[in-house]
C-alpha cells in the first residue's frame, strides 16, 4: 500500500513507552529538537495533553520548542484531540502549530461497523461528509483531515483506525507532496518566513466542506 507521500523520508522519534497515557514534556521537547537538527521540514505530532475537566494547559517547554521549530523553518502539525467536542488540546492550540480536526465520509466504511458510531452532526454541504464525533473543536483549528476508518499499518498487517491522530499525518502527507512540488519554498532559507510559506502552501489547497470554521478551520487540504 502507498501512502499520500510515498517518496518522503520519514524520521521517527519515540516519545511514549509501553504504558497507557505515557509520555512527557521532556520527551516531546527532545523529539522536536531532534527533528530540527535532522533537517526535517515537517513535524507530525499525533499527541496531546489530557484535558480532564479543565481548559487546555499550555506547557511552556513545548511552547518554546515549537517556537524553535518555527524559527528554523520547520512546520509543526498537531492532532486536535479526541475528547468529543472539547476545545482543541495542547499543543495543537499553539499559535505556531497547525491544528487538525478529524472528518469522515459516510459510505467509506460498513454501516454496521464500529466506525458508524463516529458519524455525528454537523454534516457538510455534501451530507456524506461529517465531523467525527470524537474530534475536538474550536477557533484554534487550522484544517481538517481524513480521520475515520483510515487503513493503517498494524503489527501483522493492516486495519482501519480512527482519530485526529490519523487525520494529522494525512494532512502532513498532503503538505509533504505540496512542498516537494514547490522547490522555491523548499529551498528557502530555514527561518520563520520559510515556515509561513510552507503553511501558505497548505492553506491555499484547503477546501471548506461546509462544516464551519470551528469544526474544520480552513477546510480539507487536497
Amino acid at each position: 500500500m502507498r501512502g499520500i507521500a510515498p517518496g518522503a523520508d520519514i524520521f521517527s522519534c519515540r516519545v511514549f513507552d509501553d504504558t497507557a497515557n505515557s509520555g512527557s514534556s521532556f520527551g516531546i521537547v527532545k523529539a522536536i529538537r531532534r527533528g530540527i537538527a535532522d533537517g526535517c521540514d515537517l513535524l507530525n505530532m499525533s499527541l496531546g495533553f489530557d484535558q480532564d475537566n479543565g481548559p487546555p494547559v499550555v506547557d511552556d517547554a513545548i511552547k518554546d520548542a515549537i517556537a524553535e521549530a518555527n524559527a528554523a523553518g520547520v512546520v509543526v502539525v498537531v492532532a486536535a484531540g479526541n475528547d468529543g467536542r472539547k476545545p482543541v488540546s495542547y499543543p495543537a492550540m499553539d499559535d505556531l502549530a497547525i491544528a487538525v480536526s478529524a472528518v469522515g465520509r459516510k459510505g467509506t466504511f460498513p454501516t454496521k461497523s464500529s466506525e458508524s458510531g463516529d458519524v455525528a452532526a454537523p454534516f457538510g454541504t455534501d451530507t456524506k461528509n461529517f465531523l467525527a464525533a470524537f474530534s475536538n473543536i474550536g477557533t484554534s483549528l487550522d484544517v481538517a483531515g481524513a480521520g475515520v476508518a483510515v487503513v493503517s499499518t498494524v503489527p501483522g498487517g493492516h486495519a482501519p483506525m480512527s482519530g485526529t491522530s490519523m487525520a494529522c499525518p494525512a494532512v502532513t502527507g498532503v503538505l509533504a507532496r505540496l512542498l516537494a512540488n514547490s522547490p522555491v519554498v523548499l529551498n528557502m532559507t530555514r527561518d520563520a518566513d520559510r515556515e509561513d510559506a510552507i503553511k501558505d502552501l497548505l492553506f491555499a489547497q484547503a477546501q471548506s466542506l461546509g462544516l464551519g470554521i470551528s469544526n474544520e478551520g480552513k477546510g480539507l487540504p487536497k
